[in-house]
């Protein structure tokens, strides 16, 4: 279980978070407010929670507060609360279906009545259409598992003539032969329904634009069967989205890959460019200046010799500061170490350079795992920071800075804030001097959005937010929805 923040309880076992979510959704069902208790949940988690039953209040008051209206609610809070729950890394599978069911009973309805509304609100929830698609197709099996009467289901797909490829799959003996077997015959039959009386498996075409492009099986008992085709016929809805939005990812990452490659070529060019050129001429021009002073020296009389040497300290001081500024320029522009070594590692990389420099205090917070993203959303993100880092120590006279860096299953997003003097945002966009520029093209080239506040006087904030996605087939996450 994660830890919650320091002040809050701590976390309580599965069934008495149940009870305490049941009785929530009672009272929105039956009009009553009652003392809610803590949930002993993480910060995250718990903020969810309270912003769905919020939610839910509004929705049963918007409706008139009549009885169906209030259990309507009382049903969406119980779904926002089996998405976060299924989304959440530190909850145990099993939580789910544990408090659909006692939400039920508290609200008055049975049990699969409160499984099958639950099961598509997840699914038309914003929290599961922002999932990646490779991650979202385990996700719905694992929710079918959870709330349907599946007790296996997989996913399948024929990339190619003759072969057979598992895209996700949940629950018990879910690739066994009888049920690859059924989406082999489902894909090659073209059919819509494959159903096998004698083995209780039902199978769904997952269509794309009007053909069949995968097949959904699944096993359950004998008694539910026939509930199991309604399960898979509204997952196979889903999934048909997920497939199209999967298509569009791998041309947007095939586009933004050539871009963001290209770009970094050119800086690394360019960094080249400044070590042979410029750097160069810089190594030549402080050879000339020590030979000036020599030959200036031998020239002067004593009483001039040390005025013209504190002269040449002061040109000598100067070049030297150039340049070290095109070094780090150099260095920065020709830095690869964002993809040769975890994000992490690069970030705290920069946070230590800075605190090197004893200008101002830096830290950096990580939040989630930062493994599975692309090279070109790792690049992105690095710049990002490598940028607010060199903006609050040139412009901003800041004494501290921090990055932030939160991944969840959806997004990934980087903050970083200064306690700086603060700069007129628009004015610095309209004078085309806003270094973030750049980068920002680039954020928007990935699919993600960057917003920048500061004001006179204000400090910075910079926020980048990308949709965290890929085409491989392995996301290192943790939650329980994709663990099958």
């Amino acid at each position: 279980m994660a830890a919650v923040e320091d002040g809050v309880e701590e976390p309580r076992s599965a069934e008495l978070r149940g009870a305490e979510i049941a009785r929530r959704a009672g009272a929105i069902a039956h009009g009553e407010i009652r003392d809610r208790e803590a949930l002993g949940l993480s910060h995250e988690l718990a903020r969810q929670i309270e912003s769905a039953e919020r939610r839910a209040r509004s929705l049963a008051a918007a409706g008139g507060r009549c009885k169906e209206s209030r259990r309507g609610a009382a049903l969406d809070f119980v779904g926002a609360v089996a998405s976060a729950f299924m989304l959440d890394p530190d909850v145990t599978p099993g939580a789910v279906t544990q408090v659909v069911a006692e939400a039920a009973a508290a609200i008055g309805i049975s049990r699969g009545a409160a499984n099958i509304v639950v099961f598509q609100r997840v699914l038309a929830s914003p929290q599961v259409a922002e999932l990646p698609p490779r991650l979202a197709y385990r996700f719905i099996l694992q929710l079918l598992v959870e709330l349907g009467p599946a007790d296996g289901v997989s996913l399948w797909t024929s990339p190619s003539s003759g072969r057979l490829e598992c895209v996700a799959s949940a629950g018990e003996a879910a690739k066994s032969r009888r049920l690859r077997s059924a989406a082999r015959l489902l894909l090659a039959s073209g059919e819509s329904l494959v159903a096998d009386p004698a083995t209780h498996v039902r199978g769904v075409s997952v269509k794309r634009w009007d053909r069949s492009h995968a097949a959904l099986i699944a096993r359950g008992r004998p008694e539910v069967t026939g509930r199991l085709a309604v399960y898979l016929a509204e997952v196979g809805v889903t999934l048909s989205r997920f497939f199209e939005c999967e298509r569009l990812f791998e041309r947007n990452e095939d586009s933004e890959r050539l871009l963001v490659s290209a770009s970094e070529r050119r800086l690394t060019r360019l960094g080249c460019d400044l070590h042979d050129g410029p750097l160069q001429d810089i190594v030549a021009l402080a050879d000339d200046l020590r030979l000036a002073r020599t030959q200036v020296a031998s020239l002067l009389d004593a009483d001039h010799v040390t005025r013209a040497a504190g002269r040449f300290d002061d040109l000598e001081a100067r070049l030297a500061s150039l340049d070290q500024g095109l070094r780090d320029i150099s260095r920065a522009i020709r830095s690869t170490s964002a993809v040769e070594r975890p994000l992490e590692d690069a970030l705290r990389g920069e946070i230590d350079a800075l605190n090197r420099t004893g200008m101002m205090q830096a830290g950096l917070a990580v939040d989630g795992d930062l493994t599975g993203l692309t090279a070109s959303q790792k690049i992105v993100l690095f710049r990002v920071v490598q940028e607010s880092l060199s903006n609050a120590r040139r412009h901003s006279d800041a004494t501290r800075v921090r990055v932030r860096v939160r991944s969840t299953l959806r997004y990934i997003s980087v903050l970083v804030s200064d306690d700086g003097r603060g700069f007129d945002v628009d004015a610095a966009r309209r004078s085309g001097r806003l270094g973030l520029t750049g980068v920002i093209e680039r954020v928007r080239l990935l699919g993600g959005d960057i917003e920048i506040q500061s004001s006179p006087g204000g400090g910075t904030r910079v926020r980048a937010t990308l949709p965290r996605w890929s085409r491989g087939t392995h996301q290192p996450v943790s939650a329980y929805a994709v663990t099958a």
